[in-house]
Order: structure tokens, then sequence, then C-alpha cells
């Protein structure tokens, strides 16, 4: 597909800086190629305080994807500083899973099947 490693890393970019924007202070971000799909998987730590930030966070990752939207926008993402470019991450996705944990990490699997 057409630019795919590209809007990979994009995603794993504008991942890392909402995390960043979380206040967070360890990253670790895996891409992983299957025979069937792209997992961008990032773990992060947070601060308590941040709480209505994950709550926005959680709200903006949850979006039904959009091919026509990813088509014409996905070359956009990371060159602004708006949330709402989490949210056209999440309109490039297939589906995203994220697991809260009590000791202050979260971790959050992006999937991008592959056509």
């Amino acid at each position: 597909m057409k630019h795919e490693s590209l809007k990979i890393s994009k995603m794993a970019a504008e991942l890392m800086n909402y995390f960043f924007y979380m206040n967070a202070t360890d990253i670790n971000i895996n891409i992983r190629e299957t025979e069937q799909h792209y997992e961008i998987i990032c773990k992060s730590n947070y601060k308590d305080e941040t709480q209505k930030k994950i709550n926005k966070f959680m709200k903006l990752i949850n979006c039904k994807k959009y091919e026509e939207i990813e088509e014409y926008y996905w070359n956009l993402t990371g060159d602004c500083d708006v949330a709402n470019e989490l949210s056209l991450i999440a309109m490039m996705a297939d589906k995203v899973d994220v697991q809260i944990k009590d000791n202050a990490e979260m971790e959050v699997v992006i999937y991008r099947y592959k056509k």
C-alpha cells in the first residue's frame, strides 16, 4: 500500500507527542509487522494529576476509521500542536486497545490491517 511505512511512523510519532503532553517520562514504542497487520505498541507512564488528559485521550482515540479522510490528511500529522491530530490517528486505525494499569502506566496498541 502506498506510503504505508510513512503512515505508521507518523502515527507512532503522534502517540509519542501526546504522551509528552501528558507529562510522561518513560515512553516505549514498538512497531511490529505481521502478515495480516501492523501493530504500534506504546507503553508509557503518566502522572496522577493528568486524569483529565487521560479521559480526553480515551475520547479522541476511540473513533471510527475513515479511509477517505486518511488518504487526504495523513501527511499532516505531527505538523501542529493540537489534540485533533490524535483523532486523525484513530481514524487511520482499524482497532485500538488501551489498558490503564494501577501503577500509573498506560499501554496503547494500534492495529492497521493490510489490504
